[in-house]
């Protein structure tokens, strides 16, 4: 039912916002060497996604940090002091649009394949914190123990979501056929789907549950609202999982004929919708996962 993905998608890079800052149309590239266990799909994913952060990172830079983390950890009489010291940096902005299609290039050497993308978009700078939320993709199952990135044909997925303040939810899924609308559910009369803070839901668990709901039930009596499947040996799906504490429509899609296909939208519309949705609402944020289905 779910198949392929398609490769241009916009991407948010940090959970930071201007409320006055406009959008400057930018260029980046990556050479990315890819892993042997790693699908081409998401290799050429991965270098669309670095190309955008050194497109940002080339006209508004990045902020770097140090936290400091102290652990005591008492055993008997004796007590233990633990130090940490990380590293943090962030990219002062965030990619809204891309103009035309990325340039992917594929070369090997040294006997490994090597994708450089070249990309062009519009991009905006950040310096506000903006609402952030928790997701997690889950297979199988509703605890956050089965989160997951690569599946099985037929396997169950769920969406495990929490927000910090009441808002709004869209959960999009693209392949090569198109872009599918996998939350407010098919037919639904919601323009976006309404969550309270501090909550934590379930997507496609019964439809959608609160975790109180489900967390006791047996794995097997769970009803999943949808599973994955693939055509070839190895598939990749991309979901887009959008947030804002603000109310927004959906996009423009097409219901089914039948029961089982959720609503569509080609590709073209979807960017453009989203692209909007981000130019309106400095306040949306937005999660994207990756998972690989096989045979």
């Amino acid at each position: 039912m779910l198949t392929r993905i398609v490769l241009i998608a916009s991407l948010t890079l940090v959970p930071l916002m201007s409320f006055a800052q406009q959008m400057v149309t930018a260029s980046g590239s990556y050479t990315y060497i890819v892993p042997k266990s790693e699908s081409i799909e998401k290799a050429e994913l991965t270098a669309i996604e670095r190309a955008q952060i050194d497109a940002i990172e080339s006209q508004f830079g990045r902020v770097v940090g140090v936290n400091n983390y102290t652990t005591i950890v008492n055993e008997g009489e004796q007590s233990h002091v633990g130090f940490l010291s990380l590293g943090e940096s962030e990219v002062n902005g965030e990619w809204i649009e891309t103009i035309g299609k990325p340039d992917i290039q594929r070369t090997f050497a040294n006997g490994q394949l090597v994708i450089t993308a070249n990309i062009t978009g519009r991009i905006r700078e950040v310096k506000a914190a903006k609402p952030t939320f928790n997701a997690r993709i889950l297979r199988n199952g509703v605890s956050d123990r089965l989160e997951d990135d690569e599946f099985k044909e037929g396997d169950d997925f769920y969406i495990s979501f929490q927000a910090p303040a009441d808002g709004f939810v869209a959960v999009y899924l693209y392949d090569l056929s198109g872009v599918y609308r996998l939350l407010p559910l098919k037919l639904s009369n919601e323009p976006a789907f309404p969550v309270s803070g501090n909550k934590k839901y379930i997507f496609f668990a019964n439809g959608v549950s609160l975790f109180v709901d489900v967390e006791n039930l047996h794995q097997n009596s769970i009803h999943s609202t949808y599973a994955l499947t693939c055509n070839g040996d190895l598939e990749v799906n991309r979901l887009y999982i959008i947030y804002s504490p603000n109310r927004f429509t959906k996009a423009n899609d097409t219901e089914s004929n039948d029961s089982i296909t959720p609503a569509y939208i080609d590709f073209e519309g979807f960017q453009k919708w989203f692209s909007r949705c981000k130019k309106r609402d400095r306040e949306l944020s937005w999660m994207i996962k990756d998972v690989e289905i096989r045979k």
